[in-house]
């Protein structure tokens, strides 16, 4: 009987041992998830947008209604920090996007491990018109990140430099890219590791989550984009 309660005094303090360790961790991320959730809200109201913490239409169905290949990587997608409403007459909707990866399990189908969050700060608008798809990334995205494609040489080497275009319509895609467009790209766009989609009607800007402070000038330069899309630049 006391080898018993030996051991269950083991088992306790072994338990306690690991609470301790682990607890500290967990209390940590959830504090800065509150704060982050908190920050937004206050970029949110400061931008005259209506913010929710989670998914306000459906938990959930926000990444399904929008047609960009990012909204379906991994095996568990989560949409929060909404902020949603108009800048400057363009409708916008911003959000923490986050999904998880299935962890390589040596072929057993039941050790179904993931991985940490893979985390980005996403912002959609709606632009008249419909369009092929484009990406418009940073010249310097890590390679297994960049989009698969060819990227289409402009006549301005100083965009080249700074960005590379991709699509499987060549000749859109450098119609879309006019003057007007990369200047403000090269010029005015805030200095944030941000990459562009076009696809249909929606413009989608996403970058590796970013901090709060970062919040408001990339909520903000997503209608500045939409507004110098080209009109001639559409299907």
């Amino acid at each position: 009987m006391r080898f018993m309660s030996l051991i269950y005094l083991v088992f306790v303090a072994v338990g306690a041992a690991i609470a301790a360790i682990v607890a500290p961790v967990y209390l940590d991320l959830f504090r800065r998830e509150l704060s982050r959730a908190h920050e937004i809200e206050k970029v949110a109201i400061g931008l005259g947008l209506r913010f929710s913490r989670m998914d306000p239409a459906y938990l959930g169905s926000t990444a399904y209604r929008y047609p960009f290949e990012l909204f379906s990587r991994g095996v568990e997608q989560t949409c929060e920090n909404f902020m949603v409403g108009t800048i400057g007459s363009v409708d916008l909707v911003a959000f923490d996007f986050l999904y998880r990866q299935r962890v390589d399990s040596d072929g057993d189908p039941d050790n179904d491990v993931r991985s940490e969050p893979i985390r980005f700060s996403c912002a959609l608008a709606t632009v008249a018109g419909s369009r092929p798809h484009v990406v418009i990334e940073p010249a310097l995205a890590p390679l297994p990140v960049r989009a698969d494609g060819e990227p289409v040489r402009l006549e301005w080497g100083d965009f080249n430099a700074r960005y590379r275009v991709i699509s499987p319509d060549r000749g859109f895609a450098a119609a879309l890219c006019d003057l007007r467009l990369m200047a403000w790209l090269v010029d005015e766009a805030p200095p944030l590791p941000l990459t562009w989609e076009i696809q249909r009607d929606q413009v989608l800007c996403r970058a590796p989550s970013l901090e709060p402070k970062d919040i408001a000038a990339f909520a903000k330069a997503v209608p500045e984009f939409a507004r110098r899309i080209s009109r001639g630049a559409s299907d």
